[in-house]
């Protein structure tokens, strides 16, 4: 595939998640002064739940959906993903109905317990979404995964929206959310069932158990080291909540949310389109994935400094004004996590080459630094009696140092590729 197309791909995705984030930042003022920052508080801490169980769902088997290598065994990758994310799911809710309270607390989230039903019915849609985007990106299906944006930026926020002005309170947010999450699963299937339907007959025990082993390194590897890096993103609403309280988790979830706009308008939609292209390109030419990833970063420096810039500047002020009085103080949060998000709007993307290479193990090894060193981060501010500003200001400047680390070392398979392709070349022509 083209350079071109696979600009062409990036800006259709970035535009159905343009759109998304557009209506959800023009919408955003509208939420803020009909939920309060406590209320705003509990769906952060749901939100950061969600994450550190989503990536359990179907244990990453759905990432070799892209990069198997017939069509028969990826429909049984598929099957596997689903079947995993379904015994995972009555698991999930076996744990909430017998030991649901006990758990929450353990976490710190006892604001969710009366609505810790609302967490398995979460886990189950985004595991679904995930595992047929994958299928869909195994057909270059970008439109229709574009289009899923549309629907659900569209149905989350009126559904926030409305729940919240007849004034049910948290709970508004929380299934705002979850309608959010399971928009698209229906467009996103019926390709699938519609056209594609003769690929099921060719699903069989035996070619699950050889999809489970042949991919094991995505459940052993991956899902460890996806977690670990999760859980340093959703950590921080915990810990706050933990130390300082419902309100100042509300506060830095706003902040967080509205800040992860470039990440989410750009370098999601590249990081999606890179990984297509990468599973395309390892093994036929490596030396362009090379090429791409180094234009790839340089674009994304350009597109990512400005907003830098504004944010470290005006952030308290931008934020008062827009969402209103009693959430400025989400603004200094904003401008202190502008270096942590900038830094993974242009280094997280080209970070793909871990799984498409299957270099899991290093990717989990580096994730387990990561973890260490966020948890010192709050362990040190839990200690020294720090404020919040200093403490999401020290874990803001340690996930840049942590992206840049994991740049360096995709940039390093990706030359061990390349020489390895050369080799194999010369090799090939003496014989």
């Amino acid at each position: 595939m083209k350079i071109g197309n696979f600009g062409k791909n990036v800006f259709m995705l970035a535009g159905g998640t343009a759109f998304a984030q557009a209506l959800s930042f023009l919408l955003i003022p509208i939420i803020t002064r009909v939920y309060t920052p406590q209320e705003y508080g509990v769906l952060a801490v749901y939100a950061s739940i969600i994450g550190l169980l989503g990536i359990l769902g179907s244990m990453n088997y759905e990432l070799a959906i892209p990069i198997a290598e017939s069509e028969k065994k990826a429909i049984n990758v598929l099957f596997l993903s689903i079947l995993t994310l379904t015994i995972s799911f009555m698991v999930l809710v076996l744990l909430f109905v017998f030991i649901g309270d006990q758990f929450l607390i353990l976490l710190n989230s006892e604001t969710l317990i009366e609505y810790k039903y609302l967490l398995p019915i979460g886990f189950f849609f985004i595991g679904l979404y995930n595992i047929l985007t994958q299928w869909a990106f195994r057909r270059k299906g970008f439109k229709v995964i574009t289009k899923t944006k549309y629907k659900q930026a569209i149905l989350q926020n009126l559904s926030t929206i409305g729940l919240g002005v007849i004034g049910i309170g948290s709970i508004g947010l929380l299934i705002g959310k979850i309608v959010g999450q399971s928009a698209g699963i229906s467009s996103l299937l019926n390709p699938l069932v519609k056209k594609e339907r003769g690929l099921f007959t060719k699903i069989n025990k035996r070619y699950l158990i050889w999809a489970a082993k042949r991919y094991s390194k995505f459940p052993l590897y991956t899902t460890p080291r996806r977690y670990l890096g999760d859980i340093t993103i959703v950590l921080p609403v915990l810990f706050i909540t933990s130390l300082y309280g419902a309100k100042e988790a509300g506060l830095f979830g706003l902040a967080n949310s509205v800040i992860q706009l470039p990440m989410n308008l750009v370098g999601t939609s590249v990081s999606s389109v890179f990984y297509a292209e990468s599973a395309s390109l390892r093994a036929t030419d490596p030396a362009r994935l090379k090429k791409i990833s180094n234009k790839l970063l340089r674009n994304l420096i350009f597109i990512g400094f400005i907003p830098l810039i504004v944010l470290l500047l005006f952030g308290p002020y931008l934020f008062s004004i827009v969402f209103g009085s009693k959430w400025s103080e989400a603004g200094i949060y904003a401008s202190l996590l502008s270096i942590a998000v900038f830094s993974r709007l242009i280094f997280k993307p080209i970070s793909n080459i871990f799984d498409v290479f299957e270099k899991q193990k290093t990717a989990l090894i580096l994730n387990v630094l990561r973890l260490v060193l966020v948890l010192a981060v709050f362990g040190t501010s839990k200690y020294l009696l720090l404020n919040t500003y200093w403490t999401v200001g020290l874990y803001s400047l340690t996930m840049a140092l942590i992206y840049f680390i994991q740049y360096l070392l995709a940039q390093k398979i990706l030359n061990d590729a390349v020489e390895n392709f050369e080799k194999n070349i010369l090799v090939a022509r003496k014989g």
